[in-house]
């Protein structure tokens, strides 16, 4: 969560006055008139929004939408490295190679898992709590609660995360379509 407010904190510093009045106007149909106008930074308008639940650091959903609507692909690209990569320095991070394997990996993933993610998701080590929380955060998005799991994962294995990993946890879940699958498009990266 740190992490999470530490990037809010960066991307507040980086708006100008008029960004933070169109992120306020954007915001009109989510925060009352009244506390609209008390807002006076970045800060005080992300704040808000945490409080009412419309983002955070496993939903970070609406924050792309206003930074998009704003047209600032710079604040979008540190949310970017935010979602890839949490606040893991580059040397806890897998090589850059093996961070593309994963991220094809988590897309074929994504794509054909389907309901017995949370079997997946315990075998490679996620807690109930966790899954929660992404169930939660996400609850009708089933894609989304996948790649919010594989996120998870990757941070937790650090440089040590790898393909090759979820692919044989995979098949230790039975789940052979999705684990060729992954092997197929990792061969013809």
């Amino acid at each position: 969560m740190t992490e999470f407010l530490g990037l809010l904190y960066q991307i507040s510093g980086s708006l100008d006055s008029e960004n933070l009045k169109n992120l306020k106007f954007l915001c009109g149909d989510d925060i009352r008139k009244k506390e609209l106008e008390k807002i006076s930074s970045g800060t005080d308008l992300f704040k808000n929004l945490m409080e009412k639940g419309k983002i955070s650091a496993d939903n970070t959903g609406f924050l792309r939408l206003l930074l998009t609507n704003i047209k600032r692909e710079d604040l979008l690209q540190k949310l970017d490295n935010f979602e890839k990569y949490g606040s893991g320095q580059q040397d806890d991070l897998p090589d850059a190679a093996e961070r593309e394997r994963l991220e094809t990996a988590f897309e074929v993933i994504c794509d054909n898992l389907g309901k017995p993610w949370k079997m997946f998701a315990r075998k490679i080590g996620v807690s109930d709590a966790k899954l929660d929380q992404i169930q939660d955060s996400h609850p009708r998005d089933m894609r989304e609660q996948i790649r919010q799991v594989l996120k998870t994962w990757q941070k937790v294995r650090g440089k040590d995360a790898r393909a090759a990993e979820l692919v044989v946890k995979l098949r230790d879940c039975k789940l052979n379509l999705v684990a060729d699958n992954v092997d197929e498009r990792l061969r013809t990266m």
